[in-house]
């Protein structure tokens, strides 16, 4: 018969798990801030050219966004109304998961983006922001010769 064991993390251990995250957090360009009642899912990811921040924006519209880059800090804010009807009869909600209200989401960037040529794009409630990069940032590959 075999018999369970169960682990009990140590204090230290749980040290070193906060440690790390705070290690992730002030390491990672893309650290988020938030400020609001909700805050919309995001993914950020890299190409050789740009970086792109894509956020989930569904039931929203492009007028409902403001996007900024103040002192290398983009900022994404926006509003998403909820679909209210003075008609009767009224709703009697059991379960809602939907979120509404104002958002904002800001992301410190790195100095090799090129705010110059930053755009944005949203088309069926994602939004896109691409970040290209500098052409020293691109890196260059140096290409070796014999004698």
């Amino acid at each position: 018969m075999s018999t369970l064991t169960r682990k009990v993390p140590s204090p230290r251990a749980a040290d070193d798990v906060f440690a790390s995250y705070l290690r992730r957090m002030f390491d990672d360009p893309f650290t988020p801030t938030t400020n609001g009642t909700w805050m919309p899912a995001v993914e950020v990811s890299e190409t050789n050219e740009a970086m792109l921040l894509t956020a989930e924006l569904p039931g929203m519209d492009e007028k409902a966004l403001k996007i900024t880059i103040d002192n290398n800090v983009l900022t994404i804010a926006g509003e998403k109304e909820q679909e209210l009807t003075d008609a009767p009869p009224a709703k009697n909600y059991y379960l809602s998961e939907r979120f509404y209200g104002a958002f904002q989401r800001s992301f410190a960037l790195p100095r090799t983006v090129d705010m110059e040529h930053v755009k944005a794009e949203f088309d069926k409630g994602i939004l896109t922001v691409t970040l290209p990069k500098l052409p020293q940032a691109k890196g260059k590959i140096i290409e070796v010769t014999g004698r």
